[in-house]
């Protein structure tokens, strides 16, 4: 199923590649996250309480806080610009246990977890490879 979010995420990225508005890096990752959805919403998923924009300079990392709720599977996806090739997220628990990561060289991170219990998470964002300072980003979460 990953497979079919990266061909979502790479045809999303070529038509985000020329933006139009005033606010550029924005709309390219909210396009990005827009055509994820679509194959989301098709899979039985819908759209979950958190999303958060942000950006980071080159080797940047920031931590974000979700509660994720149990019983229910969540998918975190995360998009980036196109001046964005790399970017990670990784999920950690309340006792800062590492749960779920998306590690890859690539520009479209997707977590995912099913917890047994309502919690609190930490999301770690990190932008390792971005060509001009700073790369705007987005995260989305999708339950079912």
């Amino acid at each position: 199923m990953r497979g079919v979010f990266m061909m979502v995420a790479a045809g999303a990225a070529a038509l985000a590649a020329v933006p139009v508005s005033a606010d550029e890096w924005s709309d390219q990752v909210q396009s990005l996250i827009e055509a994820a959805a679509e194959t989301y919403l098709e899979n039985g998923y819908h759209y979950g309480g958190y999303s958060h924009e942000g950006s980071l300079k080159d080797g940047g990392s920031e931590q974000l806080t979700i509660r994720i709720g149990a019983g229910m599977e969540t998918q975190l996806i995360g998009a980036c610009d196109t001046d964005c090739s790399d970017f990670d997220l990784t999920l950690y628990d309340s006792s800062g246990r590492q749960v779920a990561s998306d590690l890859e060289l690539d520009d479209f991170p997707i977590v995912s977890i099913s917890p047994r219990k309502d919690g609190v998470y930490t999301i770690m964002v990190q932008m390792i490879d971005c060509e001009t300072d700073p790369c705007r980003y987005a995260i989305q979460q999708f339950v079912k």
